[in-house]
């Protein structure tokens, strides 16, 4: 009888230890802002357009397909009618920003990372967003060089 009592007690018991390894694991693991992971991550430039990317779409892309649905909800208390139709076209943006929140969490941008890291390879679509990233870096810094050329044209 008393194996039976002790057997609950020491599953509550290891359940609860787990419970707060996980608790502080988590708590460890706190959400790295921008200069941080290039400071831990971004040994290269593809690492750190990587890191660029995965910002830009979470944070741009993400968060502002998130807003329209609750700009949308506050504009239905002043005219139902628009607000209605309005919620109605921005629901699939907001299930759309949330999906590219979480595609793009820093969870798995750190996993593109140590992947590209470790092994020296990256996914299709992200080598893809990640080229595409670098040839318009490229394109910019090239135009501010031939404007920078002609401002000094200009002055001389």
């Amino acid at each position: 009888m008393k194996n039976l009592i002790l057997i609950p007690i020491i599953l509550i018991m290891t359940n609860s230890i787990s419970a707060e390894k996980t608790r502080s694991e988590k708590q460890q693991q706190a959400r790295l802002d921008y200069e941080e992971c290039i400071q831990l991550y971004g040994v290269d430039d593809t690492s750190i357009a990587i890191i660029n990317v995965y910002f830009d779409k979470r944070y741009s892309v993400g968060v502002g397909q998130l807003s329209f649905l609750p700009a949308t909800a506050v504009l239905t208390f002043f005219t139902p009618p628009i607000g209605v139709a309005l919620m109605i076209v921005s629901s699939p943006m907001y299930i759309n920003g949330a999906i590219k929140f979480n595609k793009y969490s820093q969870k798995n941008m750190i996993k593109a990372l140590n992947n590209y890291h470790d092994n020296n390879i990256l996914t299709e679509k992200i080598r893809d967003k990640v080229t595409n990233y670098i040839m318009d870096e490229k394109m910019d810094s090239d135009n501010l060089m031939e404007e920078n050329i002609a401002l000094l044209k200009l002055k001389n």
